[in-house]
């Protein structure tokens, strides 16, 4: 006997006229488990990691444009997972507002923060961005690449750099004094910008 979900493929596969490849089908799985970002999911499907090419193919795959037929079996597989554990988003939602309120009247606010960060994103308003591409990570670049890189943010963020006079202070000489004892001098005092 065929299992529910392999005979909604192939109603899928039949009204698309597209084949549901197991690559397909398994980012789909993972995909609705809800516990890897897209790309992971990509990436445990099968799909090669090279230059971010799973990060592009996640994307493709949920694009209902492209692929039209995986979408459809994305909403069969939160269906029968719905129908098999009783859990629906706005069930999810309901009882993660609960848990936010209890916990917030208990003085527990880490925990109602974190349940309204996890309602937020169920609810689509934000996205775990925890994978990150870090294709200039400072401690692969050189010194030039690292000067140039710091000219590039001084010119598109002016605001954000100090142009001040620095005075090098040789320990040796001042001992742990510190710089405005050594110099005599009172300390400045930093412009705080408002933008």
């Amino acid at each position: 006997m065929k299992r529910r979900i392999d005979s909604k493929a192939e109603e899928i596969e039949e009204a698309h006229g597209r084949k549901l490849t197991n690559r397909q089908k398994t980012f789909a799985r993972h995909f609705v488990d809800g516990t890897h970002s897209n790309a992971e999911c990509a990436r445990l499907a099968g799909y090669s990691d090279k230059n971010g090419i799973a990060k592009i193919q996640a994307h493709k795959l949920l694009n209902t444009k492209d692929f039209p037929h995986v979408a459809e079996y994305i909403a069969e597989l939160r269906e029968e997972r719905e129908r098999k554990y009783g859990v629906t988003l706005m069930g999810q939602l309901k009882r993660l507002r609960e848990l936010s309120e209890n916990a917030e009247e208990a003085g527990q606010f880490s925990a109602a923060i974190n349940a309204e960060k996890t309602r937020s994103a169920l609810g689509g308003l934000t996205t775990d961005r925890r994978e990150t591409n870090h294709f200039h990570a400072i401690e692969n670049m050189s010194r030039e690449e690292i000067e140039s890189r710091l000219s590039e943010l001084r010119q598109a963020h002016p605001s954000v750099f100090l142009d001040a006079d620095y005075e090098v202070i040789n320990d040796t000489e001042t001992g742990d004094a510190s710089m405005e004892q050594s110099s005599g001098k009172p300390p400045q005092k930093l412009a705080h910008h408002t933008d």
